[in-house]
């Protein structure tokens, strides 16, 4: 009932932000007519000047001072119906003001409602109908208004495109959102040989984008004739009709066919230059969402991530993103913009990038059109199966028509559960998602921003289940991890697996609550005991390895009394490696205590971990006696949560972070589905960040 009510709040806010664009249009309008009014009046006080000029002149005939009096009364009266205009367009214009306060009134008040109502609904299931309601109210991408959808208070970022800088804007890197998407950054990436056919598209394209034209259209028309010539194929067609609404469509688009496409490839915007005609990334992202809010019902938006590539050619530049709807549109680019200038062949510093993009792109294409043909063979077979099934049904005695209703109801109740658990998913990295290894749906973030998570895997034969801890990263010391590992001081590897586009899964067992606990999260009286045993962990691993941990802070080392000792166990080695051989990374946070000689690029050092780790520790007794001197606790009585490694982009409260939804893990573990069972267990942040904050990548 609340989520519908949500639903109709936000519509009815929709409706009052489109009267309020009335009305301002209108006051444009009147303000126009004002001007106008203006320079009328100003004619007729000129003209009457003239006239009075002839009437003073000496010796004027008796016959033209009548017709000049004559000529002056009627544009007296003309100048008195230009003020009466002129007063009734102002008092228009004060109308449609005080009914624009009363809109934005009721707008804010409204925003308000919805406010309550979402902080009431919390991050459920119902957020992804939420922002396909939101969708289907949006006007057509040039007449989106950027700063006031990205800024939205109450439904958040309309597009996830890292705009502004917040956590609520930002959502999975490309890599992580289809395998796809990873090919094509490796072949971005790649030093391979590009064959002379595309050298030759990207010189022309060059020599296009160099060109100077009259008008959009012109500039559209040769980017397509070359391009599609070189990226269309059977699979891969012009979207000629249907792609959305009426007069909703990109400079042109690639889709499965060219009318009525249930699939879509590519978007292509074309621009005359930055800055001309609006937002060319923020409106390539919005035909996306425009093109598959009209395709919600259709098992390619219900059980896929809709992943489609935008190529922007803006005037004399171009860039690759990719985009996909997630929990919401997902754009980032895959390129920088690169020039499209031809100063080949003196030099190729500026045509091998458009070459090696352009490569790219068509493989990225094709693999999505492959990809959609398998699926659509699939969705084939198991219509015939579903037919062959129906057949025998058919032959069953009427006595089990109740038997089978419950069971097409049950049957429908279970579909509706599937739908759920893969919109769900598609919040998760791929590699999680769409591993049959793994139950997606009772996968928990253990450490936001940073692609941590608690999941379990998939039952055996005897229903028996297990939980690991799954890292994705792109810099890991498998080497440092599995060494200590094999001196007990660090969770055992399970598995690990290079993805592309050059990111690493690395599973390894879960090490579970309460046993387990965070160095930070321990009470003050076990502490100094707890810090000894940490150090002389550190201590044992660096002589026996040779290898440093680079983030030896608390809430990367998890701790659990054995009887009358400490057992250490240190995870997160994305930092570490050989001493004296490897080296900070970049965008180190100014706010921990690093020791002397850290820094990027700087060489790791043993002594690095240990003054870190005590540094940290003296931060956290510093700060707990502040607050007993103030009679204050962090966080309203919480400890406070520990601070990131790398420098925070923002001060997003963690209570504002996207987390996994309870929900669908209740309602899943209510219902047996194929390979979802699963008993839920109590957590630990045994990986809890050290903040707000992630990663730089580009």
């Amino acid at each position: 009932m609340t989520e519908n009510t949500l639903k109709k709040l936000s519509i009815k806010r929709r409706e009052v932000e489109r009267e309020i664009k009335k009305v301002l249009a209108a006051v444009e309008e009147v303000d126009c007519t004002i001007n106008g009014n203006k320079d009328n009046l100003s004619g007729v006080a000129s003209e009457l000047g003239q006239i009075a000029v002839e009437l003073r002149t000496p010796g004027l005939n008796a016959g033209l001072e009548s017709q000049l009096l004559t000529i002056e009364e009627l544009l007296l009266r003309k100048d008195e119906l230009l003020l009466r205009k002129e007063l009734q367009l102002r008092t228009e214009r004060e109308q449609l003001l005080r009914q624009k306060e009363q809109l934005q009134t009721k707008e804010e008040q409204l925003r308000t409602q919805e406010a309550q109502l979402s902080g009431g609904l919390g991050p459920t299931m119902s957020s992804s109908q939420v922002y396909l309601d939101r969708a289907l109210l949006m006007d057509p991408p040039s007449k989106t208004n950027m700063k006031r959808e990205q800024l939205d208070p109450v439904a958040g970022p309309l597009i996830q495109n890292w705009r502004p800088t917040q956590d609520k804007s930002s959502g999975l890197l490309p890599e992580l959102a289809h395998p796809t998407f990873g090919e094509v950054v490796e072949l971005l990436a790649s030093d391979d040989e590009v064959d002379e056919a595309v050298l030759n598209v990207a010189s022309q394209l060059c020599c296009i984008g160099a060109d100077i034209y009259e008008n959009e259209a012109q500039l559209t028309k040769s980017v397509q004739d070359l391009l599609q010539r070189f990226l269309a194929d059977k699979a891969v067609t012009t979207i000629k009709s249907g792609f959305a609404g009426t007069n909703v469509s990109p400079s042109w688009a690639l889709g499965d066919s060219p009318k009525n496409p249930t699939n879509l490839f590519l978007i292509a915007e074309v621009k005359p230059g930055i800055g001309g005609t609006g937002d060319s990334h923020f409106q390539g992202a919005n035909y996306h969402m425009h093109f598959w809010r009209q395709r919600a019902q259709s098992s390619i938006f219900k059980y896929t991530r809709c992943p489609a590539f935008l190529l922007e050619v803006v005037g004399p530049h171009v860039r690759l993103s990719a985009v996909a709807w997630l929990n919401r549109v997902t754009i980032f680019p895959l390129t920088p913009l690169l020039n499209l200038l031809p100063a080949h062949p003196v030099t190729d510093c500026l045509l091998m990038p458009v070459a090696r993009m352009l490569a790219a792109l068509r493989a990225g294409l094709r693999k999505l059109a492959q990809d959609h043909a398998t699926a659509a063979e699939h969705e084939v077979a198991q219509a015939g199966s579903a037919k062959a099934e129906d057949a025998k049904a058919e032959a069953v005695d009427a006595e089990t028509e109740d038997a089978e209703t419950e069971d097409a109801e049950a049957a429908e109740e279970l579909a509706g559960l599937q739908e759920a658990v893969a919109l769900f998913e598609k919040k998760l990295p791929w590699p999680i998602a769409m591993d049959a290894r793994y139950q997606a749906a009772t996968a928990r973030s253990l450490a936001a921003p940073n692609h941590t998570y608690r999941v379990g895997l998939a039952g055996d034969d005897r229903g028996h289940e297990s939980v690991v801890a799954v890292k994705l990263c792109r810099r890991y010391s498998l080497a440092t991890h599995q060494q200590w590992a094999d001196l007990g001081l660090a969770p055992k590897i399970l598995r690990s697996m290079p993805l592309p586009g050059g990111w690493l899964l690395v599973e390894m067992e879960w090490l579970s609550a309460p046993q387990w606990r965070p160095l930070s999260q321990l009470p003050e009286e076990e502490l100094d005991e707890a810090h000894c045993a940490v150090q002389q962990a550190l201590e044992r691993a660096h002589a026996a390895t040779g290898m440093v941990h680079g983030d030896a802070r608390p809430p990367n080392c998890l701790m659990r009394r054995d009887k009358a000792s400490w057992e250490v166990r240190f995870v997160d080695f994305e930092w570490a490696g050989p001493e004296g051989k490897a080296t900070y990374p970049a965008c180190l946070n100014p706010d921990i205590p690093w020791p002397e000689g850290v820094g990027y690029r700087k060489q790791l050092q043993r002594e690095h971990d240990i003054k870190l780790l005590a540094a940290t520790l003296a931060a956290r007794g510093a700060a707990a006696a502040s607050a007993a001197r103030t009679g204050t606790t962090a966080g309203g009585g919480r400890r406070p949560r520990a601070r990131g490694a790398v420098r925070p982009l923002n001060t997003a409260s963690s209570s504002e972070r996207s987390v996994a939804s309870p929900g669908i893990a209740a309602v899943v573990a209510r219902h047996q589905i194929a390979g979802m069972s699963w008993r839920r267990r109590g957590a630990i942040n045994w990986t809890q960040p050290a903040a707000a904050g992630r990663r730089l990548v580009w």
